[in-house]
């Protein structure tokens, strides 16, 4: 019987000896403020790393990046730019003076205002829309330097929060892993493998970043949403929320630029960004 590849993902994964970073071995971290290249114990204590690397499995390839840091020394943000102010993570990131960020949660890409609910800097900027609900169950809620990422009815506002953002769907709340068999869902979005991006913690309470590239045949395939949940689960991350994906997937950073593969511009490189309503930015 043939296993299924996030089964074959995991024995991949799990192949790798992982450094004290957290990180697959043979992964090269750099430094995200001064864009130097980390070894496996300088990274595994700097204030941030970013890293990308290929892998394959089953035969098929991946391409992942990663962007891993303290939130103790580091600061998070929501940053919100609708319709003609929306840009790319990249021209968003610049803006606002960030060192990385990754995009967002979903939008209409015609108005280019968000399909979800959003908080930013204390005010409602955006609310969930029905047709987002199947798969909008998770929040990234922020205040000073709190972070949290957690399952959660998208209707509620968070009061207590300076910024939160709804996305979806839950990979991983407080060590439990969620599956998704039997959700109805539109295009077959958890079970069609596709470009991905993430926010997670660990139990170090380290955020990560992380966006796994895709239609990109021969050089990314992208995963489904329980390939991506075990991806999660073997970087350690004890939460894990998914965020918008497809086009939008962009992580960046300061001195990397754009260390993914988007895929809007359907080519395997740098150049392919898209431009969103919102993003997380690190500074």
């Amino acid at each position: 019987m043939q296993r299924p590849l996030f089964l074959l993902l995991l024995l991949a994964l799990a192949a790798c000896a992982p450094l004290p970073s957290g990180l697959p071995e043979g992964a090269v971290p750099y430094d995200l403020r001064s864009g130097k290249a980390l070894g496996a114990h300088r990274a595994a204590r700097a204030a941030g790393i970013y890293v990308s690397w290929q892998t394959t499995t089953d035969g098929l390839e991946q391409s992942v990046s990663i962007v891993r840091y303290n939130p103790r020394k580091m600061h998070t943000d929501i940053v919100t730019a609708h319709g003609a102010a929306a840009d790319s993570v990249g021209a968003l990131c610049a803006r606002h003076g960030a060192v990385a960020g990754i995009n967002g949660s979903y939008f209409d890409t015609r108005a280019l205002t968000p399909t979800t609910f959003v908080k930013d800097e204390g005010a409602v900027v955006g609310e969930t829309s029905p047709s987002e609900l199947y798969r909008t169950n998770g929040v990234i809620s922020l205040s000073k330097r709190k972070i949290s990422v957690d399952a959660a009815d998208s209707t509620l506002t968070f009061d207590r929060w300076r910024e939160a953002l709804a996305s979806g769907p839950i990979l991983i709340d407080e060590g439990e892993t969620f599956a998704y068999g039997e959700v109805p869902q539109p295009d077959n979005f958890y079970d069609r493998r596709h470009p991905r991006s993430v926010v997670g913690l660990d139990g170090r309470g380290n955020v990560w970043l992380i966006v796994v590239d895709g239609r990109a045949p021969g050089d990314a395939t992208g995963m489904t949403i329980s390939e991506l949940t075990v991806l999660c689960r073997q970087l350690g991350l004890t939460d894990a929320l998914n965020l918008d994906g497809g086009g939008s997937s962009t992580l960046w950073t300061e001195k990397g630029g754009v260390i993914n593969h988007p895929c809007d511009n359907r080519r395997f490189d740098h150049a392919g960004q898209r431009k969103v309503p919102n993003a997380l930015i690190v500074y």
